[in-house]
C-alpha cells in the first residue's frame, strides 16, 4: 500500500530494471509539463513534487502531493488471516477502490477499524435470526416514537424544526406502511432527514438491510452525511467490476464457521449505490429484500417506460421513499409515473388519472390533486421555512450575437453549405440535420460548429497580426462569442469582490473553451462534467470548498446540477440555459441552499 511508500536513490534500488522505470517516469512527468526532480517534504509520508515553471497560465499550484493523503488512511477492514502466528488485515484504504485493498499487519492498521471489523463481523445469534423484526402493525404506536426538539445525533448535530416535522412526517408514514415522496425545495436539507429516518428506523429494531441510490456526484456527500449523523455500518456499491465482486464477497452477508453464506444475514446496514450501477448489477440487488428504499433526485422516474423505473419494479422494496425538489416539471403524467412506482394499486392506469387532473384547468381540478397528494407527499419552500438562507437575485442579460456569429447563424438558417464549408475538409463540416442544435452551439460559441475555428482564425489572423500567436488565439477564442465577451468583463470583477463563481453548460465542448480561457487568464478553477468520475468529484468539490484561491467552479448542467452543495460560491452563471427550466433551479440551488450566507447572484 502507498504507507509502505518511501525514499530511495536509484543506486540504493540496484535493480537493473529500475532505469527503465525511471526513465518511462520522466518521461510521463514532462509530458504532463512538471519537472522530474522529486524532492521528499519533512515527513516520508507526504512525497511532494516541484511543478516546472508556470509558462503562460498553465501551471495553478506551486506543488501537489505526489498521492492523495487519503491512500494512506485505512477506511474499512475486511477480512483477518493468521500466517505463522502472524495476524493480518484486509484493508481498504480512503478513496481507492476495494480491487486496491492490501494485507497488513496489526501495527500499521488503526485499532478503532480493527474493533469496527469485529463488531460488523459478528452475526446474530441464532434466535435473532429466525425472529425477524417486522415493520409496527400498530400505526398508533407512531404517536409515541415521534421526535422531540431538542434531539441530539451524533458528533453533536441537530436537525432544524422543519427538518424534524419531515423526518416524523416520514417516520408516520412508515409506520401506516404508506410508500411517501419528500419533494422539499432544493437545498432544504433531504439528504439529512432521509439518513435520520433511517437511524429511527435503525433503532426501532430493524437493522437493514436499506438501499440508496443517489447521482454519482453526490456519492460522496452521503457517505459523509451517514458518518456524521448515524453509528450504522454503511457501504458504497460502485467501482470496477473487480471492485464490486470484491465488495459482494466481503461486506455483503455473514458466513458461517465453514464460511458458507448464511442467509438474509447481512453485514452491513445501509448500501449506497447509483443508478447505473443499479442497473448493471440488478440480479445481484434483486437477491435482497430491502426493508427500505431511499431514491434520490427521483425525478428520473418521470418517464413510466425508462429503463431505472422497470429495474426498480424488480427489486424487492418492502418501504420505498422518493426524494425531489421538482416532483412536477413538464406535466401531470410525470407526476402519475412516481405515484404508479409507489403505489400502483391506488395509480394503476395513467388514462384515468390523466382524465381527472390532465388539464389542470379549474380551480377544483387543483384542490383535488392536492388533496390526492396530501398523504404521501410533502413539500417546503425556502421561503416557508428556512429564513435564514440569504436572498437570491437572477439577472437575465441578453447578448447580442458578434458580427462573426451573426455571419454563421445566417448561414445556417439559409443553409448556405458554400460559406460553411469554407476551409472545411469533407470530414469538418457541419451536419445540418439538426438545424435547430447547430444555431445553439453558433449562439454559445461559432468554434463549436465544424470547421469553423479554422475559418475564424484565417480570417482574424491579418487582425490581430501585431500580436503573439498566444495571444492572437486568445483575442480570436473570446471575441468570436458575445456570450464570451461578457464573461471576460464579468469574472474580473467578480475575483476583485471576492466572490466564487460556478459556472454551468449544457454542453461539455463550451466548458473546453471556457477552461481554455480560464487557463490563459490565469484563474483557478475546478471541473465535473460526465467524464469526471466519483471519487475525483467529491475530490474536486471539497478543493473548491476549502481553497479560497479557487475562483471558478465549471459543471456541467446534467452531471453537476444534481444534488451537489457549493455553497462556497455565491454566483452561478449559466451560460447556456436548458429546455427544462427546472434543470436551471437544480443548478442555481447547488449553492442557494441551507449554510449559504451571502446572498446568490445568477447570471
Amino acid at each position: 500500500s502507498y504507507l509502505h511508500c518511501e525514499w530511495r536513490t536509484a543506486n540504493e534500488i540496484g535493480d537493473p530494471r529500475f532505469a527503465q522505470k525511471v526513465k518511462r517516469h520522466k518521461q510521463a512527468k514532462l509530458a504532463a509539463g512538471k519537472c522530474v526532480l522529486l524532492t521528499p517534504s519533512s515527513s516520508t509520508s507526504s512525497l511532494q513534487m516541484q511543478q516546472a515553471p508556470a509558462t503562460g497560465a498553465e501551471q495553478q499550484q506551486e506543488d501537489e502531493d505526489l498521492f492523495n493523503p487519503d491512500y494512506i488512511e485505512a477506511d474499512r477492514v475486511l477480512d483477518c488471516q493468521t500466517v505463522n502466528d502472524c495476524t493480518y488485515y484486509l484493508v481498504k484504504w480512503r478513496s481507492l477502490p476495494y480491487d486496491d485493498a492490501t494485507w497488513e499487519r496489526t501495527e500499521d492498521v488503526p485499532s478503532a477499524k480493527i474493533k469496527e471489523y469485529n463488531r460488523n463481523s459478528q452475526p446474530p445469534s441464532e434466535t435473532e435470526r429466525r425472529h425477524r423484526t417486522a415493520r409496527p402493525d400498530d400505526p398508533d404506536a407512531w404517536l409515541g416514537r415521534q421526535i422531540e426538539a431538542g434531539r441530539v445525533y451524533k458528533g453533536g448535530n441537530q436537525l432544524r424544526d422543519y427538518q424534524l416535522e419531515g423526518v416524523n412526517w416520514l417516520t408516520y408514514c412508515w409506520y401506516h406502511g404508506r410508500n411517501c415522496i419528500l419533494a422539499d425545495e432544493m437545498g432544504l436539507g433531504k439528504t439529512v432527514q432521509s439518513i435520520t429516518f433511517l437511524k429511527e428506523v435503525f433503532d426501532y429494531g430493524i437493522k437493514g438491510p436499506f438501499l440508496v441510490i443517489v447521482p454519482l456526484s453526490t456519492i460522496g456527500n452521503w457517505q459523509r452525511e451517514f458518518e456524521n449523523w448515524t453509528d450504522m455500518n454503511v457501504v458504497v456499491y460502485h467501482g470496477s467490476t473487480a471492485s464490486r465482486l470484491m465488495l459482494q464477497q466481503y461486506e455483503i452477508h455473514h458466513r458461517d464457521s465453514k464460511e458458507k453464506i448464511i442467509k438474509h444475514c447481512y453485514k452491513f446496514n445501509a448500501l449506497i449505490t447509483t443508478y447505473e450501477i443499479l442497473m448493471t448489477d440488478i440480479e445481484f440487488f434483486g437477491q435482497i429484500e430491502w426493508r427500505v428504499s431511499v431514491i434520490d433526485e427521483a425525478h428520473r422516474l418521470k418517464n413510466k417506460k425508462c429503463k431505472l423505473g422497470e429495474g426498480l419494479r424488480y427489486l424487492r422494496l418492502e418501504h420505498r421513499v422518493l426524494l425531489t425538489g421538482t416532483p412536477l416539471q413538464n406535466n401531470v403524467e410525470e407526476l402519475f409515473s412516481l405515484l404508479n412506482f409507489l403505489e400502483p394499486e391506488s395509480f394503476p392506469c395513467s388514462q384515468a388519472f390523466l382524465a381527472e387532473f390532465g388539464d389542470l384547468k379549474t380551480e377544483s381540478q387543483v384542490d383535488n390533486l392536492k388533496a390526492t397528494l396530501k398523504p404521501m407527499m410533502l413539500r417546503r419552500l425556502k421561503e416557508d421555512v428556512e429564513k435564514s438562507i440569504a436572498p437570491k437575485e437572477e439577472t437575465i442579460i441578453e447578448v447580442e450575437l458578434t458580427n462573426i456569429q451573426k455571419k454563421y447563424y445566417r448561414a445556417i438558417l439559409e443553409r448556405n453549405f458554400a460559406f460553411l464549408s469554407k476551409g472545411a475538409t469533407s470530414s469538418n463540416t457541419p451536419n445540418l440535420m439538426n438545424t435547430m442544435m447547430e444555431l445553439r452551439k453558433c449562439c454559445n460559441h461559432p468554434f463549436l460548429i465544424k470547421g469553423a475555428e479554422d475559418n475564424i482564425m484565417s480570417e482574424l489572423r491579418h487582425q490581430y497580426q501585431d500580436m503573439d500567436s498566444q495571444e492572437y488565439q486568445f483575442q480570436a477564442l473570446v471575441y468570436a462569442s458575445g456570450k464570451l465577451v461578457l464573461v471576460h468583463k464579468l469574472l474580473p470583477k467578480l475575483l476583485q469582490g471576492g466572490h466564487k463563481v460556478l459556472m454551468f453548460s449544457q454542453m461539455v465542448r463550451v466548458l473546453d473553451i471556457i477552461e481554455d480561457f480560464l487557463i490563459h487568464m490565469q484563474y483557478q478553477y475546478e471541473r465535473i462534467d460526465g467524464r469526471i468520475h466519483g471519487l475525483q468529484r467529491q475530490e474536486a468539490i471539497d478543493r473548491f470548498s476549502n481553497d479560497p484561491n479557487k475562483f471558478v467552479f465549471l459543471l456541467c448542467t446534467k452531471a453537476g446540477g444534481l444534488g451537489i452543495n457549493l455553497t462556497a460560491a455565491d454566483t452561478v452563471i449559466i451560460y447556456d440555459s436548458d429546455w427544462n427550466p427546472q434543470n436551471d433551479l437544480q443548478a442555481q440551488a447547488r449553492c442557494h441552499r441551507i449554510g449559504q450566507e451571502k446572498s446568490v447572484k445568477v447570471y
